[in-house]
């Protein structure tokens, strides 16, 4: 063999050898995390309908529960069928000519309350439930009511310094043809000598005649500045 043979096949073996070594690298790279092989892919379940006994007590409450049927639609669960008698020969619809104006024990029930009657007028509605009750009234007394003492106006002076009432009483004078009138206050001044200067309004009634009628009353009628003690007061009139 020649020394050109023989070179040739050296750099083959070289080769082989170089891929061999690169082929198993390659190999090492691609291996799984730990060393276990991929398990295969498990294809999908098919469908498949199994015949289950009726006496299957679980199974029957779930295909209950499951039932598509919509709650509306009459099934043995809401509803029943009446089992009704075959006409007899020669008589067609026999038993449904005769109104029933009654429901069966197993149809519908109103529970209507008893009828009732219809006052014929607002009296006889009034005195409707006086049956219900013949006795009201026995035992009962007629009180004697005493009319309320005519007055015009009612009167309180009050002392400004402490507060205490030391005159009130009703009078029967009151202005006349002024319509309504607010409650009003004075303030007065008296001396040993009586009232010193004229009252004085705080708080006005909104009529201006009522407010001097009333001030000529307390002063010149009424006397107040004969009636109290030297001191200030607060005199008030209300209707």
């Amino acid at each position: 063999m020649s020394a050109m043979a023989r070179t040739t096949k050296r750099r083959w073996a070289v080769a082989g050898t170089g891929a061999a070594v690169v082929g198993a690298l390659m190999l090492m790279l691609f291996r799984g995390v730990g060393g276990a092989p991929l398990a295969p892919a498990k294809a999908p379940p098919r469908p498949t309908v199994t015949v289950v006994s009726q006496r299957d007590v679980a199974v029957n409450d779930e295909s209950v529960l499951l039932d598509p049927m919509p709650l509306f639609l009459p099934t043995k669960w809401n509803a029943t069928q009446r089992e009704i008698p075959a006409p007899e020969p020669g008589g067609r619809f026999q038993g449904y000519d005769t109104p029933r104006l009654a429901f069966a024990e197993n149809e519908l029930k109103l529970g209507l309350s008893d009828p009732i009657s219809v006052p014929a007028g607002p009296a006889k509605a009034v005195t409707e439930d006086a049956v219900a009750a013949p006795l009201v009234g026995f035992g009962r007394l007629d009180t004697p009511v005493v009319a309320p003492k005519a007055r015009g106006a009612f009167v309180e002076i009050v002392e400004a310094s402490t507060g205490r009432t030391v005159w009130s009483d009703q009078i029967v004078e009151a202005p006349e043809g002024k319509g309504l009138w607010q409650p009003l206050e004075f303030m007065a001044r008296v001396d040993p000598a009586g009232l010193v200067g004229p009252l004085v309004v705080t708080t006005r009634s909104g009529v201006e005649e009522v407010d001097g009628f009333f001030a000529k009353y307390l002063a010149r009628t009424l006397r107040v500045g004969e009636r109290l003690a030297p001191g200030f007061y607060r005199i008030s009139v209300g209707p």
